[in-house]
């Protein structure tokens, strides 16, 4: 708790009201600050006033500006805590923090798969849940919030909190376990200051000034700078999804009152490959199962992969799940009492918006106990509710540039940190070409904001997916390859996650993998550590009578390991005319040899170039894979 005392007798004097002395809210209780040379803190008071803060047995003293702005920097902190921090202003306000502990901070930021709680890998990762309190691993976590105006001083909802079995479930995935590999590391608190939210472009994480050379993005921002527009957008944004999604509700016959007679369906799977193209509008599902008496009146578990794209799912007539969008995982409770032996039924009423709707392959579908397991894979049978034309395309004001950068980063500047951690890019995939660049500005534009000019950023490559994706597009691979590119800025890193994807997710589950190589990448990069952050990387190439030999730098010059595969699958080749075809060749020790009969003359070479490649793929002795790459071939 923030112990406050104030005195505001200067009114009595004649001087008039006093700005009352505050700090923003990422200096609360539980705070972590960045130990190292400089440590900066900040806040607000009357204007022209002196201020006193007590910190580890060092005083300093400034005076606020003719705003009232105050701002200092700590040098030498020593680690640990919890410490008490004062704060004293002339205008005989005082703040104590009780709660204040001294460590490593880092940004984590992106979108979705860096927001991603651990409640929704909960079941990768049990163990993690009813772990004692960690107190060392403290997140600050920023309520969504956008700002067209401009950098916001503070921010309107945000609040630090300890690790605990009662707050673990709200903590990013990513975020909790990099924390924990860093505790592991260092022993000291670990702050994570996570700004995050999903499906999000990097244009609304960036600043004004690093988006002038985009007049589109410009353009976009001076429209929603019009807060009657913004509101005037919202309103008919929500009316038509709202108007669409009651117009099936009144039109559906339902799955007793269609008229047309139940066709059989396998599930899961694909609407089209089940002879229903481009629908939109609403179905229901069904099937019949059997159930032991052993499992009969017991509680159980639902789980139905995921769907495209709303659902509501009824086991025996009774609501026992609904979700209100395609990505989360249906993980539902069937209630003690619902199950009865014999003949049970389930069904499900999908709504799909814009034609391409699924239950989505090689997931789990299954009604469980701890000893009873229901497979539901195989012939189901469905009813069309309502056919309709696809639903309006949702508009998301929080996506606009520049809106998350004034509301969520800004009023962290200029906390000090040690880095960033950066997964994003998905969204983005509309326009893959530009990325390299926006993803250069905003890590530059970070820096000066941040006043650190070697702010080092370390960037989660993207990994293998492909359901929602065109067979033969480029935006996946282009998006990987831009941020291998990023890469070439001093003071940045990338981690590659190619197999760490799953082909039907967006939103893979193995968060634990994706932490530890981004703390390996830390490790490495920032504290200089001696340890193993990267995979193979092309060091050199030899092109000979239509054979190329690629050379490869490994951690300590050890043999690369092949994946899944010979270790050619990933590789192809193109001659002048462009058309790329698989090569054939061998992988020795540290090089690759390759080769395709198709082309006399090599020209340019790909590696791992598509949107999931999972067979063979190039790894390090340490199970870290090859980067995805492209190299224009010259004799």
């Amino acid at each position: 708790m923030i112990e406050r005392e104030e005195s505001l007798n200067s009114q009595a004097e004649g001087r008039g009201a006093v700005r009352p002395l505050c700090l923003s809210k990422i200096f609360s209780e539980g705070c972590v600050l960045q130990q190292g040379k400089s440590t900066r803190i900040w806040g607000k008071t009357a204007p022209l006033k002196g201020v006193a803060v007590e910190f580890q047995h060092k005083t300093i003293f400034t005076r606020a500006d003719d705003k009232g702005e105050w701002q200092l920097l700590f040098s030498d902190l020593n680690p640990g805590g919890p410490f008490t921090l004062t704060i004293r202003s002339e205008t005989e306000e005082i703040i104590r923090l009780k709660e204040v502990y001294v460590g490593e901070v880092f940004v984590c930021s992106g979108q979705s798969n860096m927001e991603l709680p651990m409640e929704r890998v909960k079941d990768q990762y049990p163990e993690e849940l009813n772990r004692p309190e960690r107190p060392y691993i403290r997140l600050y976590k920023v309520k969504e919030h956008y700002d067209f105006d401009g950098p916001l001083d503070d921010h309107r909802e945000a609040s630090w909190s300890a690790c605990s079995p009662e707050t673990i479930r709200s903590f990013s995935a990513v975020s909790y376990f990099f924390g924990r590999y860093l505790l592991e590391d260092k022993k000291v608190p670990v702050g994570l200051i996570n700004l995050s939210l999903g499906g999000t472009p990097a244009e609304a994480w960036m600043g004004l000034e690093a988006l002038q050379s985009y007049p589109q993005a410009l353009g976009t921002l001076k429209k929603f700078q019009d807060k009657e527009f913004v509101k005037s957008h919202m309103a008919e944004n929500e009316r038509l999804q709202r108007e669409w999604h009651e117009n099936i509700d009144q039109h559906d016959k339902g799955c007793e009152g269609s008229l047309e007679p139940w066709k059989e369906i396998n599930l899961p799977g694909f609407l089209k490959d089940g002879g229903i193209e481009d629908f939109c509008g609403s179905i229901w599902l069904r099937r019949r199962f059997m159930v032991p008496e052993t499992m009969a009146g017991e509680s159980a578990r639902l789980w139905l992969g995921t769907m495209v794209d709303s659902d509501r799912t009824y086991i025996n007539g009774v609501l026992v799940g609904e979700t209100g969008y395609q990505y989360p995982p249906r993980k539902y409770e069937i209630p003690k009492g619902l199950l009865k032996n014999g003949e049970n039924e389930i069904t499900i009423r999908l709504v799909c918006d814009h034609g391409q709707g699924r239950v989505t392959p090689e997931k789990i579908y299954q009604i469980f106990t701890k000893d009873n397991r229901i497979d539901l894979e195989g012939t189901w049978e469905y009813r069309i509710g309502f056919r309709c034309g696809p639903a309006p395309e949702m508009d998301f004001i929080n996506r606009k540039p520049t809106g998350l950068f004034n509301a969520m980063v800004a009023p962290c500047l200029p906390y000090t940190v040690k880095g960033v951690l950066w997964y994003q890019g998905e969204s983005n995939d509309s326009s893959p070409d530009t990325y390299e660049d926006l993803l250069r500005r905003l890590i530059l534009n970070w820096r000066e904001n941040w006043k650190q000019d070697k702010l080092p950023f370390v960037v989660a490559q993207l990994p293998g997916f492909s359901i929602d994706l065109l067979e033969d597009s480029e935006a996946w691979p282009k998006l990987r390859h831009a941020q291998s590119q990023a890469a070439g800025l001093p003071d940045v890193a990338v981690t590659v996650n190619l197999d760490l994807g799953e082909w039907n997710d967006l939103h893979p589950l193995n968060k634990k993998e994706v932490a530890r190589r981004l703390s390996l990448a830390v490790r490495g990069m920032i504290y200089g550590e001696p340890v193993e952050y990267f995979g193979p990387k092309v060091r050199s190439y030899q092109v000979s009578e239509g054979r190329v030999l690629l050379s490869f730098e490994t951690h300590e010059g050890k043999d690369m390991i092949v994946r899944n595969g010979t270790g050619l699958e990933a590789f192809s080749l193109a001659g002048a005319d462009g058309i790329y075809y698989p090569a054939e060749g061998y992988v020795k020790g540290t090089s690759v040899t390759l080769w395709s009969r198709e082309v006399a003359e090599p020209k340019v070479l790909r590696y791992a170039y598509s949107n999931a490649p999972s067979k063979g793929l190039l790894f390090s002795q340490g199970g870290l894979p090859a980067s995805p790459f492209i190299l224009t071939l010259s004799i």
